[in-house]
C-alpha cells in the first residue's frame, strides 16, 4: 500500500471511529456497546496495520491519535 492511499484510509477511519466512541460515550448501557468496541478495535487495528507505509512522523502522530482512542475504550 503506498503512503497516499494507506492516509486516505486511515482519514476515513477515523471520524467512524470517533463517532462510535461518542455513541459509546452517551450510551454505556446500551447493549450495542461491545458490538461498537468491536468495530473501533477492528478499525484501530486497520490503521495500526498501515502503520509502516505512512511515513515516521505521520506515523509517529496516528499512533499517539490511537493511544488516545485506545484510552477512551479501556485498551
Amino acid at each position: 500500500m503506498n503512503r497516499k492511499d494507506a492516509l486516505k484510509r486511515a482519514n476515513g477511519l477515523a471520524p467512524q471511529i470517533e463517532e462510535h466512541l461518542d455513541k459509546i460515550g452517551d450510551n454505556p448501557a446500551s447493549r450495542d456497546v461491545p458490538h461498537w468496541m468491536r468495530e473501533v478495535r477492528a478499525w484501530i487495528g486497520q490503521i495500526e496495520a498501515m502503520l509502516p507505509h505512512l511515513g515516521q512522523k505521520t506515523a509517529e502522530d496516528w499512533a499517539r491519535r490511537i493511544e488516545g482512542w485506545r484510552a477512551r475504550i479501556g485498551g
